[in-house]
Formats: C-alpha cells, structure tokens, sequence
C-alpha cells in the first residue's frame, strides 16, 4: 500500500507561502513607482545639496546638518510613501484588483509594515549615503582650501545612521532610535489615513496630523508636562529620574501610540476588505 502524503491546510490568517506570493506580486506591480520615488527623492536632495552648498560656500555640510537633512528627508518623504502604499484603494477597479488578491488581511498588513517601516528606511538611508559620501569629500576638500588654518575634519564626519561617530555634534544613537519610532508611529498615521479617506486622504491625513499635534502640544503646555519627561527613554542626560510614572508614560507614547496607529490601520484595511 502506497503511502501519499497529505499536506496540512494553510491558516487562513498567515502562510508563509502565500505571503512570499503577495510580497512577489506586489514587487513585481510596484517596482516601478518604487523607483521612481527613491529617483525624485534623490533628486531633490541634490537640489537641495547644490542650493545649501552654495549659498554657504561649502560649509553647510557639517555633521549636524546632515543629520537635520536625514531625518527631515527621512519623515517628509517616507509619509509620502507610506500614505500612497495603498493608493490603489482609491479607485474601485484597481482597489476590487488589490482586494481579491488570494491573502489575508493580516498578510496584506504585515507585507505593507515590512515595506513600509523596514525596507523604506533602509532603501532611503542607502540612498543618502551613497549622495552624502562623495558630497562630504568635495566639501572637505574645499574648506580646507579656503581656510587652512580653521579647517576641523571633525566636523564634517559622514553621518550614518544608527552608527556611533566620534563628532561630538552628532546625534546620540538613542535620540536616533527614538526619532525612528516617531517615524514608524507617523508612517502608521499616514496608512491609516489613506485607508480611512476616500479622496484626498494624503492631504486630509496631513491636515488631521497637523491639527492633533497642535493640540497636543496645547494640552501638554496647559498640563505642564515637561519635555523632558516625554523623551526620557531617549535622553542621553538623565535630568529626571526614571520613576514609574515616567516609564507608564513613555511606555504608553513610544510603545502603545505606534501599536495603536498601526492596529488601526490594521482595522481601515479589514474594512475594507468587508465592503
């Protein structure tokens, strides 16, 4: 008697092969838009590198600057990104496409977190580094040309991300982590909100983000919450102790506020698998 192996049925929620199906479809549809956006984010910041270097005679490349450039770079246009990865829901034909796709919602979900909140950062960090590098070069050689005598290497160290460098006028590594889950926490946002809104979700969603932030800051002046205490995990002075109030608070703005939005958009994407 020949014995035929019976192969268990995949969960309805997660298999592992259907998801590498969802992620290789979506490269293959998506490549190109993808592409484009990292071309035009380099773009600009060469653009911006030539008008920043120029105006400044090559000095406005030191470390700090490149790390205002990074993460600047980093949140405008990885909201961009985020906000239009489910921009096919905008139009019934290509959003009924997206819908029937054979995956679940959760693996629909986990593909747009790993795009979005992981390789997005890492694809946008790879490609200012490759611009910065040979920007940083041509800077240092010419500050040293024009003023030999005052000339300091140490204040044009490449920035890397996430990397220790001896520039003291670097950002520490843990404000950098703190600002990247500010980042996933406003990547989230802009999913949820393209999700939610039906026609121009990216600049409603920009609306309502700018308008929540207005308030809050309002409602921590009033309440007198200090700054220090919402950045306390982040801070690299400890000027207030590490109580429990503080950790309750900074556990519930860098680990509840993030699983919150990204559950949310979790919720916009069932429902719109529902309707």
């Amino acid at each position: 008697m020949e014995f035929i192996p019976v192969r268990a049925p995949e969960s309805p929620t997660f298999s592992w092969a259907r998801w590498r199906r969802l992620a290789r479809a979506q490269w293959a549809e998506q490549r190109p838009q993808y592409l484009a956006h990292l071309l035009v984010c380099g773009m600009l910041y060469i653009a911006l590198l030539l008008f920043l270097l120029g105006v400044s005679g090559f000095s406005a490349f030191q470390t700090p600057v490149q790390v205002s450039l990074y993460f600047g770079g980093l949140f405008l246009t990885g909201f961009v990104f985020a906000g239009r990865y489910f921009g096919a829901m905008a139009q019934r034909e290509s959003a009924l496409l997206a819908l029937m796709r054979p995956a679940s919602v959760f693996e629909k979900w986990l593909l747009c977190a790993v795009v979005v909140a992981m390789a997005y950062p890492l694809a946008y960090s790879l490609l200012f580094l490759a611009i910065s590098w040979p920007v940083q070069q041509i800077a240092m050689a010419v500050r040293s040309a024009l003023e030999p005598q005052t000339f300091k290497p140490e204040d044009y160290v490449l920035f890397v991300p996430l990397a220790k460098v001896s520039a003291q006028q670097a950002m520490p590594v843990p404000q950098q982590a703190g600002l990247l889950i500010g980042f996933w926490a406003l990547q989230a946002f802009a999913v949820a909100g393209s999700l939610y809104y039906a026609r121009a979700s990216l600049l409603k969603t920009l609306a309502l983000g700018f308008a929540l932030f207005v308030l809050t800051a309002l409602v921590c002046s009033v309440a007198g919450v200090r700054g220090e205490v919402l950045f306390a995990w982040w801070s690299s002075r400890r000027s207030v102790p590490l109580d429990a109030g503080v950790q309750a608070i900074n556990v519930l703005l860098w680990i509840g506020l993030p699983a919150l939005l990204w559950l949310q958009a979790y919720v916009h994407l069932k429902e719109k698998e529902l309707q």
